[in-house]
């Protein structure tokens, strides 16, 4: 594989060909779900996490802020499904995550993170950088 990737470097600098369309969907998905499975590896394991509306408040503001409205993803049927194998839902319990989700959605708990924040914690952030 290394070899491979040694040959191909000298042809041509890969990093240059992007992913497009359902690929880069499929890569948003998974990443998501590893920065899920993180998450909850990092919890304490005494204490079960299914339907538990921090963990999908959670997990909404995260898809809220990754995907992107010209992806056409349904955000609701993909927080369910990066939670499903990781808490090994049932349909019932998929069926409360929704409506959990539909609660959060209507009560203005699910939103962006403004510009101004981005901003001042990379400004923090380069200057960390800069300082130490």
């Amino acid at each position: 594989m290394e070899k491979s990737v040694e040959r191909l470097s000298k042809v041509v600098d890969v990093d240059l060909i992007s992913l497009k369309n359902s690929l880069v969907k499929d890569q948003r998905v998974a990443d998501l779900s590893i920065i899920v499975k993180d998450k909850i590896a990092s919890l304490p394991p005494n204490v079960s996490y299914k339907n538990n509306n921090e963990l999908i408040l959670y997990v909404c503001k995260l898809v809220e802020n990754v995907v992107c409205k010209k992806d056409g993803l349904n955000k609701k049927d993909l927080v369910i499904n990066i939670l499903k194998p990781l808490l090994c839902l049932t349909d019932l319990e998929c069926k409360l995550t929704g409506e959990i989700i539909e609660f959060l959605h209507s009560n203005g708990m699910i939103h962006k993170i403004k510009q101004v924040k981005k901003l001042k914690n990379s400004v923090i952030a380069w200057f960390k950088k800069k300082v130490c």
